[in-house]
């Protein structure tokens, strides 16, 4: 038997047959090393035979295993052995990048984009990935996952180096910190955007939800760039110790680097940015307080980046829109939709905030919850829901191996707890919901649909249904329009 893998004293070595590394068994090609971890809902190791004879050369897991007609290695982790691995197959690419990582509960996809697209308007040749696109210069590639496991983020970031990145800037997730998908990954500065609820499903309790964001800042190493920090967030000072490299504040109300806000519109802030050796007056093209934040985080982030206030002032007003964050629809015939990611209490509020500054009329909210995820967050959306929406419609987000009614019954437990007459309607049929409010909104509402953003998919048990709610609310609006006589395309 040919041993294309072997572990030594100075790590991993690997045979000429060898051609990537897989964690799904789907994914597995000829040449490939497979690794089975035990997850919560499926075990890795039910499907090896299926990755042999997909044509894995090797194989490794926790679990002892009969005889298989290629190598296996049993490890102690399988998922720290996956990180240990995929480094030592792609060569480090994290030391050849100057490579960031943006954690925080709300508005890290947000700081990755504008990061990345300051980074590049400075000349620095960046890639990113995030839980929407990675982007490895070269082209562009659909993302699945928040942070992808071990194997697909280092080849993620040997395809920026290879064409020709010089830095890389990373959406991580609590998750991806503690199932060790960013193990091995050099980080050469931090950013937190904020802490509030969120995933007590996985981690238990909110002090291990933080202590799992503090992780990461741990991992930095002493004399790299250093944290960025949101002094404003209430657990600011708990990250902050747990960090080895040096700590750059920002914030509104504290920071090392301030935002004043001048002037607030519905769709912009002007903000004055000052401290270290920074002062300069900017535009921000996005709508709400939560984009000062973003953009100061990027400030912060940028300065320990070598980049310019020149270029920041430049950049900052031509920040891009994100995919499925506060995306617009419609308003020249009215109603307006408005599709946003918010799928957190502190999201949800956020974005019903945005949307009531530049309302005329009323506020209708189409949203649901994630199957399989905090469902201690529940009614507490829904009182978020009740208390700042007129409308409230309640349907199916990705119900996952959950019952529907049962996650809707939740979210309406917390509506009633406030005002029941809010709550407009319960349809589990997202697109009907969609669809309904479009039909009864009056001209100079707004219609806010909150939790999947840009997503294309609704997951329901086993089953897969494509569904994307801009794609539905443009469809809705132009039916309004022909039974109104009235064509108009919707702008984005």
């Amino acid at each position: 038997m040919d041993q294309q893998l072997s572990i030594t004293e100075s790590g991993w070595v690997f045979g000429p047959a060898v051609k990537g590394i897989r964690m799904d068994s789907r994914l597995v090609q000829p040449g490939d090393v497979f690794i089975a971890v035990s997850g919560s809902l499926l075990d890795g190791h039910e499907f090896i035979q299926q990755a042999i004879d997909k044509g894995a050369v090797a194989i490794v897991g926790e679990k002892p295993m009969g005889r298989l007609p290629v190598p296996y290695i049993q490890v102690q982790s399988s998922r720290e052995a996956a990180a240990d691995i995929a480094t030592s197959f792609y060569k480090h690419p994290s030391k050849d990048l100057v490579t960031v990582a943006v954690t925080g509960t709300n508005g890290k996809t947000s700081v990755v984009y504008w990061l990345s697209a300051i980074l590049n308007a400075a000349n620095i040749k960046t890639g990113l990935v995030s839980s929407v696109v990675n982007d490895i210069v070269c082209r562009k590639q659909p993302a699945s996952l928040t942070t992808p496991e071990s194997p697909d983020l280092q080849a993620y970031l040997d395809q920026i180096r290879n064409c020709g990145g010089k830095a890389a800037v990373v959406e991580v997730s609590s998750h991806g910190i503690v199932q060790q998908r960013v193990r091995g990954t050099i980080f050469q500065l931090a950013i937190l955007t904020n802490i509030t609820r969120e995933h007590l499903d996985f981690h238990g309790t909110m002090e291990r939800y933080v202590d799992a964001k503090a992780t990461l800042f741990r991992m930095l190493p002493s004399n790299s760039l250093g944290a960025v920090l949101n002094a404003d967030d209430q657990h600011f000072e708990t990250v902050a110790k747990a960090s080895r490299a040096p700590v750059t504040s920002y914030g509104i109300k504290a920071g090392d680097i301030r935002g004043q806000v001048l002037q607030e519109t519905a769709w912009s802030t002007d903000i004055r940015v000052s401290g270290l050796n920074l002062d300069f007056i900017t535009r921000i093209n996005h709508p709400g307080r939560y984009n000062v934040y973003n953009v100061l985080a990027v400030t912060a982030a940028a300065i320990r980046l070598g980049v310019t206030q020149e270029i920041l002032q430049r950049e900052i007003p031509n920040l891009p829109s994100v995919p499925g964050r506060m995306q617009i629809t419609g308003g020249q015939r009215g109603p307006m939709a408005v599709v946003d990611y918010a799928h957190t209490p502190d999201g949800l509020y956020q974005s019903l905030l945005t949307v009531r500054k530049f309302t005329e009329g009323k506020v209708w909210l189409i949203f649901g919850a994630r199957g399989g995820r905090d469902r201690g967050k529940r009614p507490e959306m829904g009182r978020i829901a009740a208390q700042y929406a007129d409308y409230v419609i309640v349907t199916a987000d990705s119900p996952n191996f959950e019952d529907p009614q049962k996650i809707a019954d939740a979210l309406i437990e917390g509506i009633r707890q406030v005002d029941d007459t809010k709550l407009k309607l319960v349809e589990l049929n997202r697109a009907l919901a969609i669809h309904y409010a479009v039909r009864h909104a009056e001209k100079n509402d707004v219609i806010l649909i909150t939790g999947r953003g840009p997503e294309t998919i609704q997951h329901f048990g086993n089953e897969d249904v494509r569904l994307v709610d801009a794609e539905v609310v443009e469809e809705a609006l132009q039916e309004r329009w022909r039974q109104e006589g009235s064509h108009v395309p919707g702008i984005s």
